[in-house]
């Protein structure tokens, strides 16, 4: 696995403070079926890099 490979994936607690949010938040709304999707490997929850940056795009540029 090479260091570009490993950040193709963010841990629930990587994107929380990604946010600055709580992790109880992330794992609320994963619950409630909100965004950002999710992978379930190895029995790991994951979020794809690349999707989390368009969901900040998206939002920023709807706030303009």
């Amino acid at each position: 696995m090479t260091s570009d490979s490993k950040k193709e994936f963010l841990t629930s607690q990587e994107l929380a403070d990604r946010w600055r949010v709580h992790l109880d938040s992330i794992h609320r709304w994963r619950r409630e079926g909100k965004p950002p999707s999710f992978y379930s490997i190895n029995g790991k929850i994951l979020y794809k890099l690349a999707e989390i940056e368009d969901l900040e795009l998206a939002k920023r540029q709807s706030n303009n």
